[in-house]
């Protein structure tokens, strides 16, 4: 699906920039494939992706969103702590990935049981806690969300563990070191259990003969409303430069976003290949992370379920002082931008 294009348009931006996470979104799903090119061809745009530069102001910008001319489609967190920062961003819309979790400790450290609820022997063990260096660590955030998902699962509280901090990488290193720092502290007798995350995460456990405590599969992060803290919130962003100058440039790079979760559902196979290649996993593996949730994880959208995960988000980093208290959502996201990405899809179907 390609827009029609207007010959004796101009454009504000030559160049734009695009950032994803290295796991399933709707952008990394267009990344390989050429499709924004394709959109772009006969205009005097060029799309990059920020892994594709080792300049560090592109590798931070991305992150705070100073990097002007950006689209970015990662951890809500980061996009939520940006914006409280310098405003220098709006909200297109949200995106939701179910991957599985797993509760990994080192071959041996626990007996094995036949107990139902092994999450109840976390009870006084160290559990692994990354930190990234620089201002915000999205790591942490995803790991304590996800700790606290996890043992208010259990009936544990968090006053019957102990946090032991797993130093990595800056944030803005691609591929980061974090799920195998984090496997080297639990080899080396810091911590006693961890958490890895998707495709990624199964790999890492396999080769290093991890014990698994307890997998949450994607489905049930789906379905339990408890385990909220489980579930990847993903937010497309895009900063202001680029979108006061250009709106309608912005509105059909949207719409090819958000046309990534139909390819998704009509090409399944292609599309877990994709995420394969972009998370440098195995199909199996990617497969077995993501079951059948891929076409609904890449969806985007500002549905009231989605807002309202993101709100959730906005408290929890509010209650941490890593957003001021004052940020609204409203404020931020621009509804009227997502409105024209889907006319302009229903226009060219």
């Amino acid at each position: 699906m390609t827009t029609p294009r207007n010959p004796a348009a101009t454009h504000s931006a030559s160049l734009i920039w695009y950032a994803r996470c290295p796991t399933l979104t709707a952008l990394g799903l267009l990344a390989n494939r050429g499709v924004l090119q394709r959109e772009f061809l006969r205009e005097n745009i060029n799309l990059v992706s920020v892994r594709e530069t080792h300049t560090p102001s592109v590798r931070q910008g991305h992150l705070d969103h100073s990097l002007t001319n950006l689209v970015r489609e990662a951890d809500a967190a980061t996009a939520l702590w940006a914006h409280g920062q310098n405003g220098r961003s709006s909200l297109l819309a949200v995106g939701q990935t179910w991957h599985s979790v797993s509760v990994v400790a080192r071959p041996g450290h626990f007996r094995p049981g036949s107990h139902s609820n092994r999450l109840r022997d976390l009870i006084g063990r160290r559990l692994s806690l990354p930190r990234e260096a620089g201002a915000f660590s999205p790591a942490q955030v995803r790991s304590l969300r996800a700790w606290e998902a996890i043992l208010g699962s259990a009936g544990v509280s968090q006053h019957d563990v102990e946090f032991a901090p797993v130093v990595a990488d800056h944030p803005s290193v691609p591929f980061g070191d974090i799920a195998r720092r984090e496997v080297e502290a639990l080899l080396g007798g810091h911590t006693d259990v961890a958490i890895l995350f998707g495709a990624k995460g199964l790999e890492l456990a396999r080769s290093a003969h991890l014990q698994e405590l307890h997998r949450f599969e994607a489905e049930d992060i789906r379905q339990q409303p408890g385990l909220s803290g489980l579930v990847e919130l993903r937010a497309v962003t895009v900063d202001h430069p680029l979108l006061d100058g250009d709106p309608e440039v912005v509105s059909r790079i949207l719409s090819q976003l958000i046309a990534a979760s139909a390819w998704a559902e009509r090409f399944p196979r292609e599309a877990l290949r994709q995420i394969a290649i972009e998370g440098r996993v195995e199909e199996a593996d990617a497969g077995e992370a993501y079951g059948s949730l891929i076409a609904e994880g890449a969806r985007l959208g500002l549905e009231a379920e989605r807002l309202t995960a993101i709100q959730d988000l906005q408290t929890w980093l509010k209650s941490r002082h890593l957003v001021p208290d004052d940020h609204q959502i409203a404020d931020w996201s621009r509804p009227d931008i997502l409105t024209a990405a889907q006319k302009r899809l229903k226009a060219v179907a």
